[in-house]
């Protein structure tokens, strides 16, 4: 176990009715559904429901190697998303924008999976592809600078985060002298559970039995991992995920 804040079981039940949904909504059921607006609401939900899993999976403690299968069903989804917003015809434009545009949670999800990729040492065609399955070239700071580290060379990057009042600390240790990043960094750790507070499920630990599913800032664990920052001040963090970035470097 990762995460104390919930018992095994309740991760377990959990990961089990998150599998069954993800089996029941995926790919062929999306396809079978006949109204555009239904089919797009369908595709933006399956690759919301795989990272659930992944983080679920994450806090009841599995190896960072058996949750690999579940981020390239997370890229595959994310593919399929874009294919389905691509043949939406235009004039349903303003469901393509409404599924498209970056909100705060697209944003950390796009990190989480950053920092999972990374983590898991990728080749480069294979980060490519997670890179193109992200997307958003240009528009948000943090992916971009990301991206850019990754592999990415040649990607536009945008000056701002489209979150500054969340991130703009972060994106300052992007973009500080290397000297600087590990304060930085162990600073917004310690600002991180306030800073993230806006996003949907920052208060679910006390909602509905199941609606919890963790809290950790695979964000910050993304910069110490690409930036390689000493993370030796966050590793008391209770919502630092010290396992994955141990994992990623590993010998």
């Amino acid at each position: 176990m990762r995460d104390a804040n919930k018992d095994e079981s309740y991760f377990s039940k959990l990961i089990e009715f998150r599998k069954g949904y993800i089996i029941r909504n995926g790919l062929d059921n999306i396809k079978s559904l006949s109204r555009d607006e239904g089919k797009a609401l369908a595709a933006s939900d399956l690759p919301n429901s795989i990272i659930k899993l992944m983080v679920l999976k994450y806090g009841r403690g599995d190896s960072i190697d058996s949750i690999c299968p579940d981020l390239w069903r997370w890229v595959e989804a994310k593919e399929f998303q874009a294919q389905v917003n691509n043949a939406l015809p235009a004039d349903k434009k303003d469901i393509r924008d409404m599924y498209e545009r970056i909100t705060l949670h697209v944003l950390y999800d796009a990190l989480t999976i950053f920092a999972f990729a990374a983590a898991l040492r990728l080749n480069a065609t294979e980060m490519m592809r997670v890179i193109n399955a992200i997307r958003h070239p240009g528009e948000d700071a943090l992916i971009d600078e990301a991206a850019r580290a990754l592999g990415d060379v040649n990607r536009p990057i945008a000056g701002a985060c489209k979150f500054p009042k969340v991130y703009a600390l972060l994106l300052e240790v992007w973009r500080s002298p290397a000297e600087q990043r590990a304060e930085k960094l162990q600073t917004f750790g310690q600002q991180w559970k306030r800073k993230i507070s806006p996003i949907y499920w920052s208060n679910s630990l006390e909602g509905a039995e199941g609606a919890y599913f963790g809290y950790w800032c695979f964000d910050i664990a993304l910069a110490a991992i690409v930036l390689n920052i000493d993370d030796h001040g966050l590793r008391s963090n209770p919502y630092y995920p010290a396992d994955l970035v141990d994992y990623a470097r590993r010998a």
